[in-house]
This record gives structure tokens, sequence and C-alpha cells, in this order.
């Protein structure tokens, strides 16, 4: 289930609009319309928050005259928690999404702007969207119009987000020390739509690791799943032989941020983790790291192509 945190300056006017739109979007599409589909999740903060201030009258007014009446609205404080819960981080303007990734690298690819996942623009055609802090109500006015216009743009964006991952194929595997966790990873997979094969094994009966890393990791380089997850005792020997076939880039990760990392400058299309080392909590927030984040590309895809060059040297035999 996508969810969608808004981020402004004070979490008093923008975010708060932004937020009560939404959700009012969402519900008003109905158990059978796309917007129910996408089943979003809907919150805000600030950045500079004044941690338990409410929202400003202004804002309330402008909410009530398009059928929202805001609840007990207090300020909340932009805290790290909340970034790593969130699926996306929307901020208000340039300037703060550029502030949060940089505090936040680990989900940088999570954090955008309403108005360039919209495709829209703000007045003079500036990516942001005004702060009407102090401005006479129509500034509030004119603010929540242009957020109820980028709205549509925002769903279609996350739609599509969450349409990409339901077709994404994914391949597990692991030896009798991983099968625990493995287990929690399908559960995992089955919560978000993917679909998956399981190349085992089945049970906590002794098993030798090669057998099925080599399974998954040969299974994602012949292209038939995007991503592969092995899972052994530490995850050590699992990463081993997966490297061992050529096209696949195994990453052994226990946090969310190696990850997210391996996927973003690496391209990791294999994901290695130890069933004695991680428990099935940490375990899901690494799997979900490694299966939302896309490759980044750029200085990152001429560094693969040259892993990939020096691959291709080893199978042609010339060895130093």
């Amino acid at each position: 289930m996508e969810s969608v945190l808004f981020v402004c300056s004070g979490n008093t006017c923008r975010s708060v609009m932004a937020e009560a739109l939404l959700r009012k979007r969402l519900q008003e599409g109905g158990p059978a319309g796309p917007a129910a589909d996408l089943a979003a999740r809907v919150a805000s903060a600030g950045l500079h928050a004044s941690e338990g201030a409410p929202a400003t009258e202004p804002t309330r007014q402008v909410l009530r005259e398009r059928g929202v009446e805001l609840a007990d609205q207090r300020a909340r404080r932009l805290r790290p928690e909340m970034v790593a819960q969130a699926d996306w981080i929307v901020a208000m303007t340039a300037d703060l999404r550029d502030e949060i990734r940089r505090r936040h690298p680990e989900k940088a690819d999570r954090i955008v702007t309403l108005l360039e996942v919209a495709g829209s623009a703000g007045p003079g055609g500036s990516p942001d969207v005004p702060d009407p802090y102090g401005l006479p109500l129509e500034h509030y006015r004119q603010t929540a119009d242009l957020l109820e216009a980028a709205l549509p743009g925002l769903i279609s964006f996350l739609e599509r987000g969450r349409k990409e991952r339901v077709r994404m194929q994914v391949a597990v595997g692991s030896d009798h020390a991983g099968y625990p966790l493995k287990e929690a990873v399908v559960g995992l997979l089955k919560e978000m739509g993917l679909s998956y094969r399981d190349f085992g094994t089945t049970s906590e009966a002794s098993v030798d690791y090669p057998d099925f890393g080599r399974a998954v990791a040969e299974a994602v380089a012949r292209g038939e799943y995007e991503r592969g997850i092995v899972i052994c005792g530490t995850g050590i020997g699992m990463s081993i032989v997966a490297n061992k076939v050529p096209g696949v880039r195994a990453a052994l990760c226990h946090e969310p941020y190696s990850a997210r990392m391996s996927r973003l400058h690496n391209d990791a299309n294999v994901l290695a983790m130890g069933g004695r080392i991680v428990g099935p909590a940490l375990a899901r927030e690494v799997a979900r790291a490694f299966l939302e984040t896309d490759f980044e590309g750029g200085r990152h895809q001429r560094r693969l192509e040259k892993i990939a060059a020096l691959e291709r040297e080893r199978e042609g035999g010339n060895r130093p």
C-alpha cells in the first residue's frame, strides 16, 4: 500500500491542504474507482514546524469551502522515522526536496516535489507550490486550486509505480538456515501483490545452499525474473554463489540503507540476507527497499559497463 507524506515548511498551510484534499479525492473515488484501488495512506509534516501548532484559520476556511472540515489538526516536525515509514515524501518546493534529500540520502529517489511528478507548474512556470502564510485569503484559495489541479497527476504517478511493481517477477530461495526468514519474505511479496517463484528449500531439514542460490541466480540471469532474494544462515554463502553467475549482481544487505543503495547505484538484481543475522521485521524492510528502489543510471551505468566487460573477459578465458 503506497503511503504519501506531504512536506512543507510549517505544516500549517500547504501540506495540510494537500493531505486533506488528497484524502477527500481518494474517498470520493469510491470502492470501485482507481483512487480506491491506489489505497494510499496520506499524512503531512513540516521541515521547520513548531510541534503542535494549529492549522491557520485561512487554511481551515479554504478547506471548508471545498467540503473538508479539519479535525484537531496539529503541526508535526519531520522526523527520521516518518521518512523511513513513508513510501513517498512529496515536498512543496524544490528547496525543501533538496534539503530532505540531503538529510536522508538513503531515500533520495523517493523524495520528490508535487508539481514535478504531477507534470504541472506553479505561477510563472515555477516548480514550487507558493506559501500563502501571512497573505490574504485569496492567496490560500490560489494555493488550494493549484494543489487540486496537481492531485490527479500525483495519483497517476503513484498508480503507475504500483502497477510496475505488480508486474515484477521475483525468484526466492534459501537453505535450511534461511527457510524461516524466507517464509517471512514470501509473506511480504504476497502483501505487495508481486508474482514470485519459490525455488526452495521447503523445510528446515539440512540441505546445501549452493543448489538453491544457483537456481535463483540463473533464473534471474536468464531474464525470467527481474529480482532474486536468497537467504542462508549469514547470507555470505548465498551471495558468493549468486555472484558466480554471469549477469548477476548480488548484494548482501542487512539494513534498508544498503539495500536501497545497492539498487540505486549498483543495479543489484539479487538480494542476499542471513536468517541468523536479521529478524523477520527488519528483513521485510530490507526486502521492501530492495524491491521498490529503481536504478539511478547516469555515472553508475558507466561503472556497471566496466563490471560487465570484466565478466566478458573472464568468460573468454582472458585471465591475468
